[in-house]
């Protein structure tokens, strides 16, 4: 029979060995299956990244007049690292304070941005106004990456920001 389980598998595997037959068996899963399919302009980042839609995301990270590197940017993108999530990121720019016209300066200003890091992310073929940023990490990893973030990762990104407002 086209239906029965392969029994040479172990028995985790045996669970996820389907029929084709059975899946498309019933006509009415077929319009569904297009619908999801096509195209969905609008839609958050995390839906079209989970359908395959290409989306661009830019890191953004700062260097200080005095040439100096922004601790919680590398910070955040050690946590990058930490979650392999950096072939995630298609750019990364740098908004120089001794370059009023490096890209990372002109991002911050066109999106209003105050702090950084910040990531840039945009639909493959969407205008600049429909870029969305977010200016805290885990925030990201769980709208466009679809990964939650632990509470400790949290109040650390949390605190390090409130320290870099104090000092």
């Amino acid at each position: 029979s086209s239906s029965a389980v392969n029994t040479s598998l172990r028995p985790s595997q045996q669970c996820c060995q389907f029929s084709l037959h059975a899946m498309f068996a019933r006509s009415s899963m077929i319009p569904a299956l297009r619908a999801a399919a096509r195209p969905t302009f609008g839609a958050s980042p995390a839906v079209l990244a989970a359908r395959g839609f290409a989306t661009q995301v830019t890191f953004v990270k700062k260097i200080y007049a005095d040439g100096s590197t922004c601790q919680k940017c590398d910070f955040v993108w050690k946590q990058i690292v930490k979650d392999k999530l950096v072939e995630k990121i298609d750019r990364i720019v740098v908004a120089d304070e001794r370059d009023m016209k490096s890209e990372g300066i002109i991002l911050a200003t066109r999106h209003k941005v105050t702090r950084a890091p910040f990531f840039v992310v945009n639909e493959e073929g969407a205008s600049e106004d429909q870029e969305k940023i977010y200016d805290v990490y885990f925030k990201l990893k769980k709208e466009v990456f679809a990964q939650e973030t632990g509470e400790n990762e949290k109040n650390e990104e949390i605190i390090r920001g409130m320290l870099k407002q104090v000092f």
